[in-house]
């Protein structure tokens, strides 16, 4: 009887906290939910990066991000002419100028033309110089391309001005070299820090390529010192933490791996047995604007590394995306008992699936203990604190308080363990 009271008391609560919960408009975000975008350099127009286009359109990508360095060939006909024939003349790809580029990037035949051409067929606006120094928005997605050590000079002040201009919930700097420390292979510093620091400054994910080889950074609070803010696979980024990644695999080579570091998360090199393949980012996750998926996929189709992203960029201007004035919202409930000894269950209702974190403090707001950092589904949810700590030993009695997160806003409750 007892049981059952309890279960019948714990409906009760859920529906009158259902019952409270507004009903909430679909944040205006452009958008579209589980928008795929494919990420990759260091082509080529061969069999293996004909392969990857093949990737790119089996996983259902609707633009690819590109990192430069084309054919190698000096042949903008050759390159154009391979994307045409696996994803069609009015596929969107979005290109900043490698170093294999530059010869023929300018002119009425050159690489640039033929890109601001495909973004004319399919009506999509950029603002600058093509390739060197521009930006545009793809359905919601910032996208800066710039070409430090490759082409013209001020990048990073352009950088700057864009990410400034522009705050939406996803932005991506994109450029072709590298510094030597932000890759894993024998390349050397080339960039300068600085587009890396302001990039991270802005809330944007930095994209590059030049060495033939995949490589992720942890979520990183400086680049230039390579200082890791978290290890952990579910990365939240915000104004002045954000991560790098290289993504040179497109098909012209594989190179060894030459370099390491604590800093980072994945490494695909020939010593690990690459393969050619692409990075996806699934963005709107699953109608979470600010949850995106990304993942390594190889032309065997091997998922080489998996990770999540949530964006916490605060400034985000209405339209693009609303999320600071649209929450995504969460109810969190009492926890039951409460007071309790040894254990309690909290419960949470969730409007529709994100990325989570709940976490256990004492009173001076030190977390002891972190129960949920992981998606999690709509609808009623619970989980059980045996009042442990993240090191599996059990705390004094008093009040704690517990927090839910999910990038946007939080709730705060206490409760009270006895001993």
């Amino acid at each position: 009887n007892q049981n059952r009271y309890i279960k019948l008391a714990f409906v009760l609560t859920l529906g009158m906290a259902l019952m409270a919960i507004p009903l909430l408009a679909q944040p205006g975000s452009t958008t579209p939910p589980n928008l795929k975008l494919a990420f990759v350099g260091d082509q080529g127009v061969g069999n293996n990066a004909k392969a990857v286009l093949e990737l790119i359109k089996d996983e259902g990508a609707e633009a690819i991000v590109h990192q430069g360095d084309l054919d190698y060939e000096n042949d903008p006909a050759a390159w154009e002419s391979l994307v045409n024939d696996v994803l069609g003349e009015d596929y969107p790809v979005f290109i900043s100028a490698g170093n294999h580029d530059e010869w023929e990037w300018r002119g009425d035949k050159g690489y640039g033309k033929l890109l601001e051409q495909r973004l004319q067929r399919s009506n999509i606006p950029w603002d600058g110089d093509i390739g060197i120094q521009s930006s545009l928005t793809y359905k919601g997605i910032f996208i800066v391309m710039i070409a430090p050590a490759v082409l013209d000079s001020g990048h990073a002040d352009y950088l700057v001005q864009q990410l400034a201009a522009n705050k939406a919930v996803w932005s991506i700097a994109n450029w072709h070299k590298n510094m030597a420390k932000m890759q894993v292979g024998g390349k050397t510093d080339e960039t300068g820090w600085q587009v890396y620091e302001e990039a991270r400054k802005g809330g944007a994910i930095v994209a590059t390529g030049h060495e033939h080889s995949y490589s992720r950074t942890h979520l990183l609070s400086s680049m230039s010192e390579q200082i890791v803010a978290s290890a952990s696979d579910t990365l939240r980024i915000s104004e002045g933490k954000s991560f790098a990644f290289v993504s040179g695999l497109g098909g012209r080579s594989i190179r060894d791996q030459q370099r390491s570091g604590d800093w980072w998360a994945s490494v695909y090199t020939s010593d690990q047995n690459a393969e050619y393949g692409a990075l996806f980012g699934v963005f709107n996750r699953d109608g979470n604007e600010r949850l995106a998926e990304f993942y390594f996929k190889n032309i065997q189709g091997e998922v080489i590394d998996r990770f999540w992203v949530v964006s916490e960029v605060t400034d985000v201007t209405a339209g693009s995306g609303e999320a600071s004035t649209v929450p995504l919202h969460f109810e969190l409930l009492q926890n039951y008992p409460n007071p309790f000894n040894p254990e309690t269950t909290i419960h949470y209702y969730l409007e529709r699936p994100a990325m989570i974190q709940l976490v256990i403090s004492n009173l001076l707001g030190q977390p002891v203990r972190m129960l949920i950092d992981a998606l999690v589904g709509a609808g009623p949810g619970s989980v059980r604190w045996d009042g442990k700590n993240d090191k599996g030993n059990f705390l004094p009695g008093g009040v704690y308080f517990y927090t839910m997160k999910n990038g946007v806003e939080e709730q705060t409750r206490r409760m009270i363990l006895l001993k």
